[in-house]
C-alpha cells in the first residue's frame, strides 16, 4: 500500500512540475524570428550572431524561436506562398510576443499580414523602404533598415583622383536587388554621376552587362548577387566565385561589391553593410521592446549603423586604387582580408 501512494504522490509530482514548466514557459515573452532564407546562409548566420551575442546580456527570462522560410537559393512566388502559410501556421501556433522578420520576402509574404495585430510587436528588418510594408504609421512596428554604405563608397572613390566617374550599377533582378536600386537611385552620387542601374534576371545576361559597362563606365558596383540564375533554360544558380573572378576579370571598370562573398570569391574590394552589426541592432532592439510597459509607444525606425571593408591587396594594386592603410587594417579586424 505505502509503495502504491508512494508511486502516487510521485506521479503527481511529476505532474506538477510539468504543468510548472509550461505556465512558466508561457508567461516568459515569445520572440520568432523569421529569416527569408536558410539557415545555412552566410548573411543569416552572421545577423543570428550578433543577435545572440546582444541578447546573451538580457536578464529577463525569453522563449525564442527560429524559423526559415526558404532552403535554397531557387525560390519561385509558389514556393513563396507555401513557406508563407508554414510560417503563419507557426505564428499561430507560438504566438510571438515579438515578431522579427528580416529580409525582404519575409515582410512581402508575412510581416506586412501582422500590422497593428493586437498582442504582437514587429521588429522588421530589410533594406526596402518599409513604408512599402506600412510600417511607419504602425502602433506595433519598429525595425532597422539595412542601408547600403553608399557615401563610404563614393569617399572611396576619391582615391582614383579624378574630378568626376561614371558609375554603372549591377545587380539581381529579385526583392534584394530592386530593393538596393531603390537606394542606390535616391543617393547623391555628386561630384561623380550614375549613369544607370540594371537588375538582371540570370549570369548570361550578368556578363553582357558587364561588357556594356566597359563601353561607358569607370565604375562598375556590383549589389547581390547570391542566387543567380545561371541562364534563360538554366535555373540552377551560378557559383558565387565564379560570378566574382569572371566579373573582375572581365571589367574594365573598377569593380565595387557590396557584400562579402564578391571579394571572397575573387574580387578586389568590397562596401557592406554588416550583417553582424544588423543583428546587434536587432537584438538591442528586442531588449529594448521587452522593458517597454504595455500599451508604450514604440521606438521609430532606424537605419542600420555598421559597415566592413572586404579587400584583396594584390588585385587591389592591379586597379591603382591606393586605399590608405586603415582600409586593410579594417579588413583584418573584420576576418575579410583576402590574399
Amino acid at each position: 500500500m505505502k509503495s502504491r501512494l508512494t508511486l502516487l504522490f510521485a506521479g503527481l509530482l511529476v505532474l506538477l512540475l510539468f504543468a510548472a514548466m509550461s505556465l512558466f514557459n508561457h508567461d516568459k515573452p515569445r520572440i520568432l524570428i523569421l529569416h527569408s532564407y536558410t539557415e545555412a546562409g552566410q548573411w543569416e548566420q552572421a545577423v543570428n550572431e550578433g543577435v545572440n551575442r546582444e541578447l546573451a546580456q538580457n536578464r529577463t527570462p525569453i522563449s525564442i524561436r527560429w524559423q526559415y522560410m526558404a532552403f535554397t537559393d531557387q525560390t519561385d512566388r509558389t514556393d513563396w506562398n507555401d513557406a508563407a502559410k508554414q510560417a503563419e501556421q507557426v505564428i499561430d501556433t507560438y504566438q510571438p510576443n515579438i515578431l522579427v522578420p528580416i529580409g525582404e520576402e519575409a515582410q512581402k509574404y508575412v510581416g506586412r499580414n501582422y500590422v497593428n495585430h493586437a498582442g504582437m510587436r514587429i521588429i522588421y528588418a530589410t533594406s526596402e523602404d518599409p513604408s512599402h510594408f506600412g510600417y511607419p504609421d504602425a502602433v506595433n512596428a519598429t525595425g532597422i533598415r539595412e542601408v547600403l554604405p553608399l557615401a563610404e563608397i563614393n569617399e572611396v572613390l576619391h582615391y582614383l583622383r579624378q574630378p568626376s566617374l561614371r558609375i554603372r550599377v549591377l545587380g539581381m533582378d529579385d526583392e534584394t536587388g530592386r530593393a538596393e536600386r531603390e537606394q542606390v537611385k535616391d543617393f547623391t552620387w555628386a561630384p561623380n554621376s550614375l549613369v544607370d542601374v540594371q537588375l538582371v534576371p540570370n549570369f548570361d545576361a550578368w556578363k553582357a552587362a558587364v561588357h556594356a559597362a566597359n563601353q561607358d563606365a569607370d565604375v562598375l558596383i556590383a549589389l547581390s548577387f547570391n542566387g543567380l540564375p545561371l541562364s534563360a533554360t538554366d535555373a540552377h544558380p551560378v557559383d558565387n566565385k565564379l560570378l566574382s573572378a569572371w566579373t573582375e576579370h572581365e571589367s574594365k571598370p573598377l569593380v565595387i561589391g557590396v557584400r562579402v562573398p564578391f571579394v571572397e570569391g575573387g574580387g578586389a574590394l568590397a562596401v557592406v553593410p554588416s550583417a553582424e552589426g544588423l543583428g546587434t541592432q536587432i537584438g538591442k532592439r528586442i531588449i529594448s521592446l521587452l522593458a517597454l510597459k504595455p500599451g508604450s509607444a514604440l521606438p521609430r525606425g532606424s537605419d542600420s549603423q555598421d559597415f566592413l571593408i572586404a579587400l584583396r591587396p594584390k588585385r587591389l594594386a592591379k586597379r591603382k586604387l591606393p586605399l590608405p592603410t586603415i582600409y586593410t587594417q579594417a579588413a583584418r579586424a573584420s576576418h575579410t582580408l583576402f590574399e
